[in-house]
């Protein structure tokens, strides 16, 4: 009985937060890790796709939290001929997400189109249009990387459309050898 009474008379003096346990007959005191604010919870990397009507298409790595005006700012931001209604750059990124940002009038062009189960052989023979085409479906044409790619879209929102394929010659990196082999695989409609 003595040992509680002084277990009280002792405890009621230090304001201790932390707990205590009377192990034979003697006390004993438990520390408690230390509870994590949220804040202090380090937010995990994600990665997403941005691609369409920006200047610079790629894969990026962003954190958990961030939104998608981040993910368009990273991609460059918009190119002028973007059409941003339908874009909600207040949206939470989650991780293997594609934004895409449609050119003006794409919209009506692709719910069209999306009706054609597979393009006529004239479609197909046509080939890709560098006044269209984004930085991916250029790479489709054999002889055009990343870099030739992005130096065509860099063109064209500077200078605004080809009008024939022979105008890639004033781009570095398309002499006249590569213009004459891709004519066969690209258009300007």
């Amino acid at each position: 009985m003595m040992t509680i009474c002084l277990f009280f008379f002792l405890g009621k003096g230090e304001r201790n937060t932390e707990p205590t346990v009377a192990l034979n007959h003697q006390e004993a005191q438990v520390k408690l890790p230390e509870k994590q604010d949220d804040k202090d919870i380090e937010p995990t990397a994600i990665v997403v796709e941005v691609k369409g009507a920006v200047r610079r298409p790629g894969v990026y790595t962003f954190r958990s939290e961030d939104r998608i005006e981040e993910a368009i700012k990273k991609a460059g931001g918009f190119i002028s001929k973007a059409d941003t209604i339908e874009i909600n750059q207040a949206a939470k990124l989650e991780d293997s997400m594609m934004i895409y940002v449609p050119r003006q009038g794409e919209a009506n062009r692709t719910a069209s189109s999306a009706a054609t189960i597979s393009p006529s052989k004239d479609e197909k023979n046509q080939g890709v249009n560098v006044n269209e085409a984004d930085a991916t479906e250029l790479q489709t044409i054999n002889g055009i990387g990343p870099a030739k790619a992005e130096a065509i879209i860099a063109y064209r929102e500077e200078h605004g459309a080809f009008q024939q394929i022979d105008d890639l010659r004033k781009i570095s990196g398309f002499g006249e050898k590569t213009v004459e082999r891709l004519k066969n695989e690209l258009t300007v409609k």
